[in-house]
């Protein structure tokens, strides 16, 4: 890993923690808009950002959920779930869609186990967190950012 590599994505996993800490209010339980998960997008840019990422749901989760550790572990496999689902399906469109399943599934079951909460209920209501996070801020980010010359130098590392 060069040094550029570790530095982007040590700053991917910040800005992940910080936003998760801003709207920490809006990030946990049963009703979620993690404005955080937008950042998912860096990963159809560039796959290597995969590492922030992983990261700073991991410690995002662990620092300032109500669940620590188990949040940590269950956030941040939802979050390889979407980025393996994000790398698999072909429609850019439609790729915005893999947090939200991933993160509907496996947090949804998570809070059914910990709080007994319904799992349909759960999961319709982290999906729809999900959704409503990436197309309407990832993916108006998204367009921008796919064209811009300058960002496209620094995240193609």
């Amino acid at each position: 890993m060069s040094i550029k590599n570790l530095v982007i994505n040590s700053m991917i996993a910040v800005i992940y923690i910080i936003l998760v800490f801003v709207f920490n209010f809006l990030s946990f339980e049963l009703i979620q808009f993690r404005v955080a998960e937008f950042l998912l997008i860096l990963f159809i840019f560039n796959k290597k950002t995969s590492y922030g990422l992983l990261l700073g749901t991991f410690f995002a989760n662990y620092f300032l959920s109500p669940f620590g550790l188990i949040d940590a572990l269950f956030g941040t496999l939802a979050t390889a779930f979407a980025l393996i689902l994000i790398y698999l399906i072909k429609i850019n469109f439609l790729k915005f869609l893999a947090p939200s399943i991933a993160n509907g599934l496996i947090i949804g079951l998570m809070l059914n186990y910990l709080l007994g909460l319904p799992f349909l209920e759960t999961f319709f209501w982290i999906f729809l967190g999900e959704l409503v996070v990436m197309y309407l801020i990832g993916y108006p980010i998204y367009i921008i950012l796919k064209n811009n010359s300058h960002f496209n130098s620094i995240i193609n590392f």
